[in-house]
């Protein structure tokens, strides 16, 4: 994929020369710009990248960046630097620029960066693709509820979309924190852009990796969503990491999920308060299932009917006698095990639920 229209911003007059020259060799067009307004006003125009000086980026209105990713999510910044300026790779990752170009500028070099833009925008056409072919096999990222109480969080969980704050979610294990995440991100304006899944759990090498390394989740989010499962499992080294990554250079809405209690991990010391405080603008506590009994049938009728099972005619009420203690992902587990046996009782609960339950409502009976 060949990018054909670049914004260039260059306060050296000699930079700018040089830098249009190698750009229409390779056969792009070039449009200058002086500050970030005029670099609003390219974008508006159709240019597919923007090449900006570092050194002008103090001189560019505050909160610029975030107008910028809300006007244009996927456009590339490139930033010119001076070798080996310690500011100028400072100022690459407080941007989260994808690409860079030292001076001074070559034909040959410029015809590099070209090529490298062009195969990143394929691969993000690629991946916007991979995207809505996996959301739909997941399907709506919705929540079934007849619960009143549910139904008022979802409210809530529909306002706060509607802001870039930093979301946390409580829950006990199997409460639909995944699901809610996914709402949250689809009700937002970032729902055409990626939503990252990290599991904290993963063992501490390998969940640095995802989050601090030079291609870290965070950086592939583009501006999406990073959904943080399990975010107080996650070690004080990191912690540390992550906290200074969120405040310096970090272009994404952040959800976070525990189902701990965080404010104990805070007075236990394992979790970091200044963290805490950085992840937990807006808060969403999602009930157990056994809170929300007239829920179980609900949920278990849809689950049946996305496998394609027959529904039995009764015992659905009965399903609320057990306490589900591992919530909904617990539910899904005994449909899909249903469906893999294949019978078809004529009661969901005979279906469904552990024999020792059944026998004990059995002897209630």
């Amino acid at each position: 994929m060949v990018i054909s229209k670049t914004a260039i911003i260059q306060n050296n007059n000699a930079d700018r020369q040089a830098l249009t020259e190698a750009l229409r060799a390779s056969g792009c067009e070039v449009m200058a710009a002086y500050d970030g307004a005029e670099l609003l006003e390219c974008v508006s125009d159709g240019c597919e990248a923007a090449i900006v000086d570092s050194g002008t980026l103090d001189m560019w209105e505050r909160g610029f960046l975030h107008k910028l990713r809300a006007q244009a999510s996927a456009l590339p910044l490139v930033l010119t630097i001076e070798s080996g300026s310690a500011q100028s790779y400072m100022a690459m990752l407080s941007t989260s620029a994808w690409d860079f170009l030292t001076k001074p500028f070559s034909t040959e070099s410029v015809s590099l960066l070209l090529h490298r833009l062009g195969e990143q925008k394929l691969l993000l056409e690629q991946n916007r693709y991979l995207w809505g072919e996996l959301e739909a096999i997941l399907g709506p990222a919705a929540v079934a509820t007849r619960d009143s109480r549910m139904m008022e969080i979802l409210r809530q969980v529909g306002k706060v979309a509607q802001t870039d704050a930093p979301v946390m979610i409580l829950g006990e294990l199997g409460t639909e924190t995944d699901r809610v995440a996914r709402l949250l991100h689809k009700a937002s304006g970032r729902k055409n852009l990626p939503f990252i899944r990290v599991d904290c759990r993963l063992p501490e090498n390998q969940l640095a990796e995802k989050l601090c390394g030079p291609v870290s989740l965070c950086r592939l989010a583009g501006g999406g969503t990073v959904f943080l499962d399990e975010v107080t499992e996650i070690g004080s080294a990191i912690q540390a990491k992550l906290l200074r990554i969120l405040e310096d250079h970090f272009d994404a809405r952040l959800i976070c999920a525990t189902s701990k209690d965080p404010y104990e991990q805070i007075e236990k010391g394992s979790f970091r308060r200044d963290l805490f405080f950085r992840i937990n603008s807006a808060q969403v506590f999602l009930p157990p299932l056994r809170e929300r009994s007239t829920d179980i049938p609900l949920l278990a009728g849809a689950m049946m009917d996305e496998l394609g099972m027959h529904r039995p005619d009764g015992g659905w009420d009965e399903l609320a006698q057990y306490d589900w203690p591992g919530n909904t992902r617990e539910l899904e587990m005994a449909v899909r095990l249903a469906a893999i046996r294949g019978d078809c009782p004529a009661s969901a609960a005979e279906q469904l639920l552990p024999m020792k339950i059944m026998r004990k409502i059995n002897r209630r009976r």
